[in-house]
């Protein structure tokens, strides 16, 4: 009877579900000592625990058939049970009492369907109820959740009184289901009454419509407005404006309303929303020094955090993070309980392929549950980068031939591209015509780029011309394959005419000049560079920007843990930037001291125009 000295109150208050082995003694001891038959309190907090056991459900209904003259409340507490057996509670209340404003809306939220939803609204009009704003609210809710917009619109402008709550139900209800004019019309509406004061839900609402449809200029607006109304402090609001800054790409601003959440109000939905946001303008650099602030303040990782940081350690190729957080999703469960998406997993796989761990890679595609096409693309393509051409095209023969799955353009691109690291010319000859005939796909530039790489690097110059010209307007950015095919081979002339070729197209852009003046640079013909550079200063060409390299310092025996370093070309930021470039040069002394560098690597090239 240990379970008996356990306050009833206490009982009641903890967030768990109730067990047959602490419900069924209480309600013997109610009943022996007379505290049910006297106290109707007694009785409907004893229908509100075996509402909320799950195991003792179907007693609740029985339970009121035998006590003779159960209170109302006892009935609306019963009403929280699934719906066929709600709806028995609700017969028998009927009989026995008439429903009030409480009764409605829990047999209104657990609705099944819009039929039964319009009968229960039949019901609670007969009732009188239609109006009471605690049932109008719960009947504005499942309107909206079933697509019932119309309707919902009607009820509501019938109501002739609303309060917060009935504003709310409609600005989220509309934004739920898509209809974001609607729901920023109810927001303006609700503002120019100004009966009402606006609460952290309208707030989160309306900037939800304004994330979705990519409205900074509203957003920014309603920021003002939760500054002006003194919602800065409340997390929902600020995730919401987070995830609003970020999905618009100012993450300066997302990163300005992050900071000033305090580390220790900072929710699970903060540090996501933050994520996100620096995965969406490709900072990776800036995602793995913000998952490293998330560990350190201990807040535990879920799918959606996996799903941002993993495409930022392959980008980075930082295999060592990879691998602890690949360790969390196993020790915490994700996989087994099916909480990591199959999005998820191929982050996982893709992470391990870009930073060249192959076997890993592969450990982890040949376990997921469900694969789809992508998850093949990124396993080919990772054998394809490494220079794995049979394990690519044997994996892709296992997709079509086996797997039955028909490959898109990418799958094609990443057998290509294993023919042409892996010297397999023929094989991507075919591959190129199987994309035409078998697959009917139309082969882009990056289809022809490929093959005019593969039968460059053979050194069959003349067949690779031909690709570039069958590929058309299509295939124009080919030519700079071409062209660095020719430069490799040391073939001037054919290298000159596709400079010219691809400087005659329209898309050539600022790469065209580039490899035009990288070429006279090449040969020693420093009157045609100069000349070229003029051409691009009169022009206003500039150069692309450049390209960015991570270098991942420490790992399982650092004791700072690992630290992510980002570098441009020509980085002087940082801090020891001198005694990084002294020993560059110190290298690139060696290496031509000990004949490394080859006396034909370009001394000349464009770094600015």
């Amino acid at each position: 009877m240990a379970a008996l000295r356990v306050p009833l109150r206490a009982i009641l208050s903890s967030p768990r579900a109730p067990t047959s082995r602490l419900l069924l003694p209480l309600h013997a001891h109610l009943v022996v000592s007379g505290r049910l038959a006297a106290s109707p309190a007694a009785l409907t907090s004893l229908v509100s625990l075996y509402a909320r056991a799950p195991e003792l459900r179907h007693v609740l209904p029985l339970l009121l058939l035998v006590e003779p003259s159960p209170p109302l409340p006892c009935f609306n507490a019963a009403l929280q049970l699934p719906h066929p057996l709600a709806l028995q509670v609700f017969r028998r209340l009927r009989l026995a009492h008439s429903p009030d404003a409480f009764s409605f809306p829990p047999l209104i939220s657990s609705a099944p369907s819009p039929s039964h939803l319009l009968v229960l609204h039949a019901l609670s009009f007969r009732s009188g109820l239609t109006h009471d704003l605690f049932c109008a609210s719960a009947l504005l809710r499942a309107c909206l959740r079933f697509g019932l917009a119309d309707h919902a619109h009607r009820v509501f402008g019938e109501l002739p009184h609303r309060d917060v709550v009935v504003w709310n139900a409609m600005v989220n209800g509309f934004s739920k289901l898509g209809c974001f004019d609607r729901a920023v019309e109810c927001f303006l509406m609700m503002r120019e009454e100004g009966a009402v004061e606006i609460s952290s839900f309208t707030l989160t609402g309306i900037l939800s419509v304004c994330t979705a449809t990519a409205d900074l200029g509203r957003g920014a607006a309603v920021h003002g407005l939760v500054v002006k109304s003194a919602f800065e402090q409340e997390v929902p609001v600020c995730n919401a404006l987070v995830d609003l800054y970020g999905k618009c790409h100012k993450v300066d601003d997302a990163a300005r309303v992050f900071e000033r959440i305090a580390d220790t109000d900072k929710d699970l939905f903060s540090w996501n929303s933050m994520l996100s946001a620096l995965h969406y303008s490709a900072d990776h650099a800036g995602t793995m020094k913000l998952f490293s602030r998330m560990r350190h303040v201990t807040v535990w990782p879920d799918a959606v955090t996996i799903a941002a940081v993993l495409p930022a350690c392959s980008q980075t190729a930082a295999l060592q993070v990879g691998r602890e957080v690949h360790g969390y999703i196993v020790t915490s469960g994700l996989i087994c309980h099916g909480a990591l998406d199959v999005f998820a997993c191929n982050a996982l796989v893709d992470m391990y392929a870009k930073s060249g761990a192959l076997d890993e890679a592969r450990h982890v595609f040949d376990r997921m549950q469900h694969r789809d096409v992508a998850s093949w693309n990124i396993m080919i393509d990772g054998y394809a980068s490494h220079g794995c051409g049979k394990e690519a095209l044997e994996l892709f023969c296992q997709m079509t031939e086996v797997e039955r799955l028909l490959p898109d353009e990418i799958t094609l691109l990443g057998a290509l591209s294993a023919c042409s690291h892996s010297g397999l010319v023929e094989e991507g000859k075919s591959f190129l015509k199987r994309m035409k005939e078998e697959f009917c796909l139309e082969p882009q530039l990056e289809h022809y780029a490929c093959v005019t790489d593969m039968l460059g690097r053979a050194g069959r110059l003349d067949e690779a011309r031909k690709v570039v010209e069958e590929a058309g307007d299509v295939g124009v950015g080919a030519w700079r394959t071409y062209l660095a095919a020719c430069r490799m081979h040391g073939d001037k002339e054919k290298a000159q005419e596709a400079a010219r070729m691809l400087m005659s197209t329209e898309e050539s852009g600022s790469g065209g000049w580039v490899l035009l003046a990288n070429t006279y640079g090449w040969e020693g013909n420093f009157e045609e560079l100069e000349e070229v550079r003029g051409e691009m200063r009169r022009r206003g060409v500039q150069k692309a920007a450049p390209g960015c390299s991570w270098v991942e310092v420490g790992g399982e025996n650092s004791r700072s843990g690992t630290v992510m370093h980002a570098f441009v070309s020509g980085d002087r930021g940082h801090p020891e930037a001198d005694m990084i470039y002294e020993m560059l040069h110190a290298l690139i002394n060696w290496m031509r001291d000990c004949s490394h560098l080859s006396n034909t690597t370009p001394l000349y090239s464009v770094e600015h125009p």
